[in-house]
């Protein structure tokens, strides 16, 4: 009897034990597929964020990163001026790309004058943009103003101008801001009809190098400047460019109507500068018209010789026979007046 129950609670608890381990399988196999899912999403993440797009626990609909604005080269720019200049003090500042910019002002005034503090006023061309005061320094004569600007767009180009509130008069000076300016190696090309010729602009010089990022040909069309486009004309015009800084115009079977100014435009992220090549076309027999001119005196002069001698020799020509015709009339006068003699001597002889 006691046998049969210790069997009976023996086969219980095997069978609860295998009633337990079916339900953690069963819960456990419930949860696989959320758990497969997380895993999936954890590695998709794990993967996206390997290759640099998005970081781990990041939505997709949010960015990398936030977007800042570049950073800009610094520039510094000085101008001094003394208390009394004759002229405004200019300084020219050449640009090819955005860039901050400190301008300083600074103004050297004489130890005797007492001043305690200065009002400096701040123009863009003719607007005035800022207000400043200095206060007296250590030095006592010597005075600064400074001006900061982000030089990004076109318009931010131009004139600043500090102009220092002193008596008995105001003393200024001018920052001028832009872009390089391309010149033509030759201001002025003489050709000839039926031949080709070859326009060269350039920019910067040995020591400044300056890069557009393009360059644009244009010619005048009466008072109107027209683009070059060599892909409607390809017989006319070919544009060629070894360097950035050197841009070249070559225009074939050339006729008196290509005549004109052709102007070279360099182009930079801040705007752009023409320059200017004047081409005169001429025909073959322009250059004989100085020594068909001469040529035509020349013969005009010994013509003028010719009959000049011929003249005289008409008017000598008529002298000596003017001579002849008095030589022979006195010869007749004389002739007569001895025979008259002869008749009278002869009748008194008689």
């Amino acid at each position: 009897m006691s046998a049969s129950v210790a069997l009976h609670s023996v086969r219980l608890l095997l069978l609860l034990i295998v009633c337990g381990v079916l339900d953690v399988g069963s819960s456990s196999n419930s949860s696989t597929p959320a758990a497969d899912t997380l895993t999936a999403q954890n590695r998709n993440q794990e993967r996206t964020s390997s290759n640099g797009i998005f970081s781990r626990g990041t939505s997709t609909s949010a960015p990398r990163s936030i977007a800042q604005a570049p950073i800009l080269p610094f520039k510094k720019y000085n101008l001094t001026m003394k208390d009394s200049p004759k002229d405004p003090v200019l300084k020219t500042i050449i640009l090819q790309s955005p860039a901050e910019l400190e301008l300083l002002c600074s103004l050297v005034l004489q130890p005797s004058m007492d001043v305690e503090q200065i009002e400096v006023v701040w123009k863009k061309e003719n607007e005035t943009i800022k207000h400043d005061t200095i206060y007296k320094n250590e030095s006592k004569n010597s005075w600064c103003s400074r001006h900061e600007v982000n030089v990004t767009t076109r318009d931010q180009l131009g004139n600043y101008t500090c102009v220092y509130k002193t008596k008995p008069e105001e003393v200024n000076s001018t920052f001028h801001l832009q872009v390089p300016e391309p010149h033509g190696k030759s201001e002025r090309i003489i050709s000839y009809v039926r031949d080709f010729v070859v326009l060269a602009c350039l920019i910067g010089s040995e020591t400044h190098q300056y890069n557009p990022s393009s360059w644009v040909w244009y010619t005048k069309n009466g008072s109107e400047q027209v683009a070059i486009n060599t892909t409607l004309m390809p017989e006319k015009y070919i544009i060629m460019q070894e360097h950035a800084n050197i841009t070249k115009l070559k225009i074939m079977d050339l006729s008196e109507k290509d005549t004109g100014v052709y102007s070279c435009e360099a182009v930079f992220p801040l705007g752009a500068r023409k320059g200017e090549v004047y081409l005169k076309v001429l025909t073959y027999m322009t250059p004989l018209k100085p020594f068909l001119a001469i040529a035509a005196e020349v013969v005009l002069f010994v013509a003028a010789i010719f009959a000049y001698e011929a003249c005289t020799k008409k008017k000598e020509f008529q002298v000596e026979e003017a001579e002849k015709e008095f030589e022979q009339t006195e010869t007749l006068r004389t002739e007569d007046s001895n025979g008259v003699e002869n008749s009278t001597t002869r009748q008194r002889k008689a």
